[in-house]
């Protein structure tokens, strides 16, 4: 966390927010032999100026826009360099995750067949070797030997 050292000044923002006062229009009474869309012109931007001027006479909403304009520009500028760059490593890592998780699907899908292929090899070895201990018995058995084996205390 940044302490207090650390915060930008209040005189650098301040050069970010440069708001001076307007003047009040006065319009030229002085008529030049003007075409009628250039006399349109300079009457639509003197009652701009008279509308800008009566909104906000100490100069704060241009101070406001002039400063919204440069974030915006700022940010739009940030959004045209870096989201193709950064859309085209979030659609690789989510390629990546999809082949990851396919890779994880058929590796799960081995490892829960192998069990009950353990467990039946298991069984068939544990009941071969069942069996080849019933038919060892029964030949000591016939020869006329103990269940336990000829001399195994002696």
């Amino acid at each position: 966390m940044k302490s207090f050292q650390q915060l930008p000044d209040y005189r650098e923002l301040r050069k970010l927010w440069k708001q001076e006062p307007v003047e009040r229009p006065v319009p030229d009474l002085e008529l030049t032999p003007d075409s009628w869309v250039e006399r349109g012109a300079e009457v639509t931007g003197w009652w701009l100026a008279r509308l800008e001027f009566w909104l906000s006479e100490s100069g704060w909403l241009r101070a406001w826009l002039r400063l919204n304009l440069f974030f915006s520009i700022t940010l739009m500028i940030v959004g045209v360099l870096l989201l193709p760059p950064v859309n085209r490593v979030l659609e690789e890592l989510a390629d990546s995750g999809k082949w990851l998780g396919s890779i994880l699907t058929d590796l799960l899908g081995v490892i829960s067949a192998v069990p009950p292929v353990i467990i039946s090899l298991a069984v068939i070895y544990l009941l071969f070797i069942g069996y080849r201990r019933l038919q060892h018995l029964r030949r000591r058995k016939e020869q006329g030997g103990n269940e336990f084996g000829d001399g195994y205390y002696q």
